[in-house]
């Protein structure tokens, strides 16, 4: 069998060390990167969920500031505002739809009979 090394530990060609893409537990563009459950810090449900609220927050920040920033004329480039805003709005999408499954399994917890 060939041996695959993990993409963490290689340099891809043409990419400095401080552009090395996201690998984390989340790695698709506009989903949270810093949420990763195997950390010890983060392991309870409560970390995760926080840790998830703290990063679509910092996410929309960030987007509002490139907004604000583009309406000033302080920042030409149109892409990176409306990557910026997307990956704010995917952020806060999956947000919401984990949301919406702990409060569905809530209910379903209190519809059971003891």
């Amino acid at each position: 069998m060939a041996n695959i090394s993990p993409i963490q530990n290689q340099q891809l060609p043409g990419l400095s060390n401080s552009q090395k893409p996201n690998t984390g537990f989340f790695s698709l563009d506009g989903l949270p990167s810093q949420v990763d459950v195997n950390t010890p810090n983060d392991s309870t449900f409560s970390g995760m969920i926080s840790n998830l609220l703290s990063t679509t927050n910092t996410k929309m920040v960030e987007a509002n500031q490139k907004s604000l920033e583009m309406l000033a004329g302080e920042s030409k480039n149109i892409h990176e505002v409306m990557i910026s805003l997307e990956k704010a709005d995917i952020s806060f999408r999956f947000l919401n739809q984990v949301r919406n499954k702990a409060v569905d399994a809530y209910t379903e917890i209190f519809r059971m009979q003891l």
